[in-house]
């Protein structure tokens, strides 16, 4: 009911139209988290997803190499498949893209709000291609796609909320001596996923023990006006839901990246 009355209450601005800047006087501060593509790609042309902007109706997508803008699009949240606002946005523009960083900016009509932190990634166009996942023996994994390490069990505790599954990586967990561990961000969660797999949708071979069929956490907050959901993954099938953090799902541990 307070997710309705919230809606209905962002519903009466009414925006029409789109700007590409806040001026520091739009009530509209979305900010898109991006997803995907992040590390190391198997295509040229990517598939780019984010998360979706309550009462967003546009997006800008900027993709840089070089600091010389390659995309420069604008993408109606139709266009990105995120109307519904219950899934990622998702646009494949036809433009070879070897290796870039990335951001989206999400407006409501002439409203615009942050500009998303940037994400980076590229493509390996010669030579042995390395393998994904390294086991270090010691209960890690690191990905050598994002330079990410894991914890090899996928799940060292039941179940959990949210605060609960951040406290338990952040405060708890020391493995092989190391200390730093967090919870990932939706982005760093999703990477792991291979959407040809199923049950559990991870890269084929990977090394991962103790996989569970439910939802992990991300430390990925829904957005500042649903700031009492986060992102999950459903990891069975790769599909990224946000649900309210006081929901029991798993968490998977990873150090490293930002």
């Amino acid at each position: 009911m307070n997710k309705i009355i919230i809606i209905l209450m962002f519903g009466l601005l009414g925006f029409l139209g789109c700007s590409d800047s806040n001026d520091g006087t739009s009530t509209f501060n979305g900010e898109a988290i991006p997803v995907a593509p992040f590390g190391i790609t198997d295509t040229i042309t990517p598939a780019y997803e984010w998360t979706p902007v309550p009462g967003a109706t546009r997006y800008h997508l900027l993709v840089e190499e070089n600091d010389v803008p390659v995309i420069e699009e604008w993408y109606t949240a139709e266009e990105g498949e995120c109307a519904s606002e219950d899934g990622l946005c998702s646009v494949t523009p036809d433009v070879n893209v070897g290796g870039a960083t990335w951001k989206v900016l999400a407006c409501a009509g002439e409203e615009c709000g942050l500009w998303s932190d940037e994400l980076q990634f590229s493509y390996i166009v010669a030579g042995p291609t390395p393998p994904r996942f390294i086991d270090n023996g010691d209960g890690t994994v690191t990905d050598n796609n994002t330079m990410l390490m894991w914890s090899k069990w996928a799940s060292l505790h039941e179940p959990m909320s949210w605060e609960e599954a951040n406290a338990f990586c952040e405060k708890e967990l020391m493995l092989a001596r190391y200390t730093d561990w967090r919870l990932p961000s939706i982005s760093e969660l999703n990477s792991l996923i291979d959407l040809s797999q199923y049950e559990p949708a991870l890269p084929a071979g990977h090394p991962f023990l103790n996989v569970q069929d439910n939802c992990y956490w991300s430390s990925s907050a829904h957005s500042l006006l649903y700031s009492f959901d986060a992102w999950t993954v459903y990891v069975p099938t790769g599909k990224v839901w946000a649900f309210v953090k006081t929901m029991n799902f798993c968490g998977w541990c990873v150090r490293g990246g930002h």
